[in-house]
Protein backbone atom coordinates (compact mmCIF):
# COMPACT_ATOMS: atom_id res chain seq x y z
CA UNK A 1 0.00 0.00 0.00
CA UNK A 2 1.22 3.48 -0.72
CA UNK A 3 1.50 5.99 1.89
CA UNK A 4 3.26 9.28 1.81
CA UNK A 5 1.38 11.07 5.29
CA UNK A 6 4.14 13.75 5.13
CA UNK A 7 3.08 14.60 1.15
CA UNK A 8 -0.11 15.93 3.10
CA UNK A 9 0.90 18.26 4.64
CA UNK A 10 4.00 19.99 2.43
CA UNK A 11 1.63 19.90 0.10
CA UNK A 12 0.21 23.42 0.30
CA UNK A 13 3.29 24.67 1.08
CA UNK A 14 4.86 23.17 -2.16
CA UNK A 15 2.25 24.66 -3.87
CA UNK A 16 2.70 27.71 -3.17
CA UNK A 17 6.16 27.90 -3.22
CA UNK A 18 6.88 26.45 -6.78
CA UNK A 19 3.87 28.64 -7.93
CA UNK A 20 5.89 32.03 -5.99
CA UNK A 21 8.77 30.96 -8.09
CA UNK A 22 7.59 29.85 -11.14
CA UNK A 23 6.47 32.74 -12.91
CA UNK A 24 9.52 33.76 -14.44
CA UNK A 25 11.15 33.58 -18.01
CA UNK A 26 12.16 30.39 -19.30
CA UNK A 27 15.28 30.56 -21.51
CA UNK A 28 14.17 29.25 -25.21
CA UNK A 29 14.42 29.52 -28.89
CA UNK A 30 12.89 32.64 -29.84
CA UNK A 31 9.25 32.17 -32.26
CA UNK A 32 10.98 31.45 -35.67
CA UNK A 33 9.93 31.08 -38.76
CA UNK A 34 10.07 27.04 -39.83
CA UNK A 35 7.16 24.74 -38.27
CA UNK A 36 6.87 23.63 -34.76
CA UNK A 37 9.65 25.44 -32.92
CA UNK A 38 8.16 24.06 -29.85
CA UNK A 39 10.30 21.04 -30.61
CA UNK A 40 13.17 22.96 -30.43
CA UNK A 41 12.97 23.59 -26.99
CA UNK A 42 15.12 22.00 -24.04
CA UNK A 43 12.61 21.07 -22.09
CA UNK A 44 13.01 20.27 -18.31
CA UNK A 45 14.28 22.51 -15.84
CA UNK A 46 17.30 19.84 -14.56
CA UNK A 47 18.91 19.00 -18.08
CA UNK A 48 18.04 22.90 -19.01
CA UNK A 49 20.72 23.77 -15.71
CA UNK A 50 23.23 21.33 -17.67
CA UNK A 51 23.31 22.95 -20.79
CA UNK A 52 20.56 20.33 -22.77
CA UNK A 53 23.22 17.28 -22.09
CA UNK A 54 21.04 14.36 -21.35
CA UNK A 55 21.22 11.78 -24.03
CA UNK A 56 23.48 9.40 -21.99
CA UNK A 57 23.16 10.47 -18.15
CA UNK A 58 19.52 11.29 -18.15
CA UNK A 59 17.77 9.15 -15.52
CA UNK A 60 14.12 10.45 -14.96
CA UNK A 61 10.79 11.75 -16.74
CA UNK A 62 12.94 14.83 -18.48
CA UNK A 63 14.41 11.81 -20.90
CA UNK A 64 10.99 11.60 -22.85
CA UNK A 65 12.47 15.21 -24.62
CA UNK A 66 15.67 13.83 -24.91
CA UNK A 67 15.83 10.05 -24.96
CA UNK A 68 13.44 7.86 -24.00
CA UNK A 69 15.44 4.73 -23.11
CA UNK A 70 16.42 6.91 -19.85
CA UNK A 71 12.82 6.34 -18.47
CA UNK A 72 13.98 2.69 -17.69
CA UNK A 73 15.77 3.82 -14.68
CA UNK A 74 12.39 5.23 -12.89
CA UNK A 75 12.29 2.74 -9.75
CA UNK A 76 8.25 3.37 -8.75
CA UNK A 77 6.24 6.43 -10.39
CA UNK A 78 7.21 10.17 -11.03
CA UNK A 79 5.87 12.98 -11.60
CA UNK A 80 6.53 16.95 -12.67
CA UNK A 81 4.79 20.12 -13.32
CA UNK A 82 5.58 23.74 -14.14
CA UNK A 83 4.19 27.07 -14.83
CA UNK A 84 6.35 29.11 -16.77
CA UNK A 85 6.07 32.79 -17.92
CA UNK A 86 8.90 33.18 -21.26
CA UNK A 87 9.78 35.95 -23.74
CA UNK A 88 7.17 37.58 -25.22
CA UNK A 89 4.51 37.01 -22.78
CA UNK A 90 4.44 33.54 -23.73
CA UNK A 91 3.34 30.97 -20.84
CA UNK A 92 4.56 27.23 -20.48
CA UNK A 93 2.11 24.57 -19.04
CA UNK A 94 4.21 21.02 -18.64
CA UNK A 95 3.15 18.14 -16.99
CA UNK A 96 4.48 14.51 -17.07
CA UNK A 97 4.12 11.43 -14.94
CA UNK A 98 5.89 8.08 -15.44
CA UNK A 99 5.32 4.63 -13.74
CA UNK A 100 7.10 1.41 -13.76
CA UNK A 101 6.22 -2.39 -13.77
CA UNK A 102 8.32 -5.31 -13.36
CA UNK A 103 11.93 -4.98 -14.19
CA UNK A 104 12.77 -1.83 -16.10
CA UNK A 105 9.46 -1.47 -18.29
CA UNK A 106 8.41 1.97 -17.62
CA UNK A 107 5.42 3.78 -19.61
CA UNK A 108 5.68 7.43 -19.46
CA UNK A 109 3.70 10.61 -20.53
CA UNK A 110 3.62 13.79 -20.92
CA UNK A 111 1.98 17.14 -22.24
CA UNK A 112 3.28 20.33 -22.80
CA UNK A 113 0.67 23.67 -23.82
CA UNK A 114 2.60 26.68 -24.82
CA UNK A 115 -0.06 29.66 -25.45
CA UNK A 116 0.39 33.36 -25.36
CA UNK A 117 -2.06 36.26 -24.94
CA UNK A 118 -3.90 37.32 -27.94
CA UNK A 119 -2.39 39.44 -30.99
CA UNK A 120 -4.29 42.86 -31.37
CA UNK A 121 -2.59 44.39 -34.79
CA UNK A 122 -4.92 47.11 -35.38
CA UNK A 123 -7.33 47.32 -32.64
CA UNK A 124 -11.45 47.87 -33.39
CA UNK A 125 -10.79 46.82 -36.99
CA UNK A 126 -9.33 43.00 -37.30
CA UNK A 127 -10.12 40.55 -34.86
CA UNK A 128 -7.25 39.53 -32.10
CA UNK A 129 -5.40 36.89 -33.43
CA UNK A 130 -4.70 33.58 -31.31
CA UNK A 131 -1.99 31.20 -30.96
CA UNK A 132 -1.11 28.01 -29.09
CA UNK A 133 0.86 24.71 -29.43
CA UNK A 134 -0.38 21.68 -27.89
CA UNK A 135 2.22 18.51 -27.81
CA UNK A 136 1.41 15.92 -25.80
CA UNK A 137 3.80 12.25 -25.93
CA UNK A 138 3.49 8.83 -24.76
CA UNK A 139 6.86 6.82 -24.03
CA UNK A 140 7.79 2.86 -23.48
CA UNK A 141 11.20 2.40 -21.72
CA UNK A 142 12.60 -1.49 -21.17
CA UNK A 143 15.71 -2.68 -19.80
CA UNK A 144 17.26 -5.34 -22.06
CA UNK A 145 20.23 -7.29 -20.48
CA UNK A 146 22.67 -6.29 -18.08
CA UNK A 147 23.47 -3.10 -20.27
CA UNK A 148 21.34 -2.37 -22.82
CA UNK A 149 18.28 -0.12 -22.61
CA UNK A 150 15.82 1.22 -25.17
CA UNK A 151 12.89 3.79 -25.34
CA UNK A 152 10.55 5.00 -28.10
CA UNK A 153 8.15 8.16 -27.90
CA UNK A 154 4.53 8.99 -29.63
CA UNK A 155 4.20 12.45 -30.22
CA UNK A 156 0.89 14.22 -31.30
CA UNK A 157 1.67 18.20 -32.13
CA UNK A 158 -1.42 20.27 -32.89
CA UNK A 159 -1.23 23.92 -33.73
CA UNK A 160 -3.49 26.86 -33.68
CA UNK A 161 -2.77 30.13 -35.31
CA UNK A 162 -6.02 32.75 -35.72
CA UNK A 163 -8.54 30.14 -37.91
CA UNK A 164 -6.24 27.94 -38.90
CA UNK A 165 -4.91 24.97 -37.65
CA UNK A 166 -2.24 21.99 -38.33
CA UNK A 167 -1.78 18.84 -36.36
CA UNK A 168 1.71 16.34 -37.35
CA UNK A 169 2.45 13.01 -35.82
CA UNK A 170 5.60 11.88 -34.86
CA UNK A 171 8.15 9.51 -33.05
CA UNK A 172 11.69 9.29 -30.75
CA UNK A 173 13.81 6.46 -30.44
CA UNK A 174 16.78 5.97 -28.00
CA UNK A 175 19.54 3.46 -27.05
CA UNK A 176 21.56 3.97 -23.89
CA UNK A 177 24.28 1.39 -22.83
CA UNK A 178 25.81 1.25 -19.27
CA UNK A 179 28.08 -0.50 -16.59
CA UNK A 180 30.88 0.66 -19.21
CA UNK A 181 34.57 0.97 -17.94
CA UNK A 182 35.49 4.18 -15.38
CA UNK A 183 31.63 4.60 -15.11
CA UNK A 184 31.08 5.54 -18.52
CA UNK A 185 27.15 5.60 -19.99
CA UNK A 186 26.35 5.93 -24.20
CA UNK A 187 23.44 6.99 -25.56
CA UNK A 188 21.74 7.47 -29.04
CA UNK A 189 18.80 9.43 -29.89
CA UNK A 190 16.44 10.36 -33.30
CA UNK A 191 13.84 12.93 -32.59
CA UNK A 192 10.42 14.19 -34.70
CA UNK A 193 10.61 11.78 -37.36
CA UNK A 194 7.01 12.50 -38.56
CA UNK A 195 4.64 13.74 -40.77
CA UNK A 196 4.76 17.74 -42.26
CA UNK A 197 2.38 20.25 -41.07
CA UNK A 198 0.11 22.16 -43.40
CA UNK A 199 -1.87 24.79 -41.94
CA UNK A 200 -4.01 25.93 -44.82
CA UNK A 201 -5.05 23.03 -48.17
CA UNK A 202 -3.19 22.94 -50.94
CA UNK A 203 -0.35 25.02 -49.37
CA UNK A 204 2.85 23.78 -49.09
CA UNK A 205 3.83 21.32 -45.93
CA UNK A 206 6.60 22.55 -43.46
CA UNK A 207 8.69 19.03 -42.56
CA UNK A 208 9.62 18.80 -38.62
CA UNK A 209 12.57 19.77 -37.00
CA UNK A 210 15.04 16.66 -36.87
CA UNK A 211 17.39 15.99 -34.30
CA UNK A 212 19.96 13.48 -33.90
CA UNK A 213 21.56 13.09 -30.53
CA UNK A 214 24.95 11.50 -28.84
CA UNK A 215 26.06 11.50 -25.73
CA UNK A 216 28.33 10.06 -23.32
CA UNK A 217 29.13 10.41 -19.59
CA UNK A 218 30.40 9.26 -16.62
CA UNK A 219 28.89 8.67 -12.84
CA UNK A 220 31.66 9.08 -10.21
CA UNK A 221 31.62 8.33 -6.38
CA UNK A 222 33.29 11.33 -4.05
CA UNK A 223 34.08 10.99 -0.87
CA UNK A 224 32.02 7.64 -1.22
CA UNK A 225 28.06 8.80 -1.01
CA UNK A 226 28.58 12.18 -3.24
CA UNK A 227 27.60 11.74 -7.25
CA UNK A 228 28.85 13.59 -9.49
CA UNK A 229 27.81 13.24 -13.29
CA UNK A 230 29.66 14.53 -16.41
CA UNK A 231 28.09 14.64 -19.90
CA UNK A 232 28.99 15.72 -23.70
CA UNK A 233 26.83 15.68 -26.09
CA UNK A 234 26.71 15.92 -29.77
CA UNK A 235 23.98 17.45 -31.22
CA UNK A 236 22.85 17.47 -35.12
CA UNK A 237 19.73 19.32 -36.06
CA UNK A 238 18.19 19.86 -39.01
CA UNK A 239 15.34 22.57 -38.37
CA UNK A 240 14.30 23.23 -42.24
CA UNK A 241 13.39 19.43 -42.19
CA UNK A 242 14.92 19.30 -45.70
CA UNK A 243 17.87 17.21 -44.50
CA UNK A 244 19.86 15.92 -41.55
CA UNK A 245 22.62 17.74 -42.57
CA UNK A 246 21.44 21.78 -43.44
CA UNK A 247 23.00 22.89 -40.40
CA UNK A 248 26.21 22.67 -37.86
CA UNK A 249 26.87 20.27 -35.10
CA UNK A 250 25.99 21.63 -31.59
CA UNK A 251 28.18 20.79 -28.43
CA UNK A 252 26.91 20.60 -24.51
CA UNK A 253 28.00 19.83 -21.88
CA UNK A 254 26.70 19.42 -18.79
CA UNK A 255 27.55 18.29 -15.18
CA UNK A 256 25.98 17.60 -11.26
CA UNK A 257 27.40 17.03 -8.13
CA UNK A 258 25.04 15.84 -5.22
CA UNK A 259 26.87 18.10 -1.90
CA UNK A 260 24.76 16.81 0.61
CA UNK A 261 23.29 13.23 -0.85
CA UNK A 262 19.07 13.45 -1.47
CA UNK A 263 19.14 16.90 -0.02
CA UNK A 264 21.14 19.24 -2.38
CA UNK A 265 22.68 19.48 -6.06
CA UNK A 266 24.26 21.67 -8.11
CA UNK A 267 24.65 21.89 -12.05
CA UNK A 268 26.12 23.48 -14.41
CA UNK A 269 26.20 23.75 -18.44
CA UNK A 270 27.43 24.90 -21.74
CA UNK A 271 25.99 25.19 -24.87
CA UNK A 272 28.20 25.79 -28.10
CA UNK A 273 26.32 25.91 -31.53
CA UNK A 274 28.13 24.95 -35.22
CA UNK A 275 31.40 24.07 -33.75
CA UNK A 276 32.45 23.31 -36.95
CA UNK A 277 32.36 27.31 -37.89
CA UNK A 278 32.70 29.47 -33.77
CA UNK A 279 33.49 32.41 -36.18
CA UNK A 280 30.89 32.02 -38.96
CA UNK A 281 31.88 30.38 -42.63
CA UNK A 282 31.54 26.62 -43.34
CA UNK A 283 30.88 23.57 -41.07
CA UNK A 284 31.84 20.34 -40.99
CA UNK A 285 29.75 19.47 -43.97
CA UNK A 286 30.10 22.75 -45.96
CA UNK A 287 27.29 24.66 -45.30
CA UNK A 288 27.03 27.96 -44.20
CA UNK A 289 27.43 29.05 -40.35
CA UNK A 290 26.59 32.21 -39.18
CA UNK A 291 29.23 31.52 -36.56
CA UNK A 292 28.42 31.99 -32.18
CA UNK A 293 28.16 35.64 -31.31
CA UNK A 294 28.23 36.15 -27.67
CA UNK A 295 29.95 32.13 -27.03
CA UNK A 296 30.64 32.95 -23.37
CA UNK A 297 27.51 33.87 -22.65
CA UNK A 298 26.13 30.43 -23.58
CA UNK A 299 26.56 28.82 -20.02
CA UNK A 300 24.01 27.42 -17.83
CA UNK A 301 23.71 26.91 -13.89
CA UNK A 302 21.29 24.74 -11.70
CA UNK A 303 20.32 23.18 -8.54
CA UNK A 304 17.81 20.94 -6.71
CA UNK A 305 16.60 21.42 -3.42
CA UNK A 306 14.94 18.00 -2.03
CA UNK A 307 12.57 17.19 1.00
CA UNK A 308 12.85 13.06 1.43
CA UNK A 309 9.46 12.17 2.96
CA UNK A 310 7.89 8.91 3.91
CA UNK A 311 7.66 7.18 1.12
CA UNK A 312 8.29 10.25 -1.76
CA UNK A 313 10.95 12.58 -2.59
CA UNK A 314 9.48 16.04 -2.76
CA UNK A 315 12.06 18.20 -4.94
CA UNK A 316 12.45 21.85 -6.48
CA UNK A 317 14.65 22.21 -9.77
CA UNK A 318 16.38 25.53 -10.61
CA UNK A 319 17.71 26.81 -13.43
CA UNK A 320 19.58 30.04 -14.73
CA UNK A 321 21.24 31.24 -17.62
CA UNK A 322 22.41 34.41 -18.82
CA UNK A 323 21.40 36.77 -21.22
CA UNK A 324 22.88 36.10 -24.59
CA UNK A 325 21.47 38.87 -27.12
CA UNK A 326 20.84 35.88 -29.75
CA UNK A 327 18.03 33.71 -28.27
CA UNK A 328 17.21 35.70 -25.15
CA UNK A 329 17.78 39.27 -24.04
CA UNK A 330 17.54 39.08 -20.43
CA UNK A 331 18.75 36.68 -17.87
CA UNK A 332 16.27 34.05 -17.37
CA UNK A 333 15.58 31.73 -14.18
CA UNK A 334 12.96 28.38 -14.59
CA UNK A 335 11.91 26.28 -11.66
CA UNK A 336 9.60 23.10 -11.67
CA UNK A 337 8.31 20.67 -8.80
CA UNK A 338 9.14 16.66 -9.16
CA UNK A 339 7.67 14.39 -6.90
CA UNK A 340 9.40 10.48 -6.88
CA UNK A 341 7.32 8.31 -5.20
CA UNK A 342 9.60 5.12 -4.16
CA UNK A 343 6.60 2.76 -3.54
CA UNK A 344 3.46 3.57 -5.88
CA UNK A 345 3.05 1.79 -9.32
CA UNK A 346 0.00 2.24 -10.96
CA UNK A 347 0.49 -1.50 -12.82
Amino acid sequence: MFRCSSLKKTWVFALALCGSACFTPLRAQTVGTTTADILKINDGIRPAAMGGAYTAMGDDLYCINYNPAGLSYIKASQAVFFHLDSLASIQYEYLAFGTAWGSGNVLAGNVIYRHMDPIDNQPGVLPAVNSDDLLSSLSYAMKLGDNLRLGITGKFLKSDLASFSATALAFDAGVVLDRLPLGIKAGLSIQNVGTAMTFEQNSSSDPLPIYIRLGIGTHQMIDKDKDLDFELDLLKPSTQGSGLLDQGLQLELGAEYWVFPRLFAVRAGYDLQNIGALYGGKDFFGNNAPGVPNAFNNYTLGCTLTRPLDDCDLSVDIAYAPANFTSTTEDTFSFGLYFKFNQLRIF
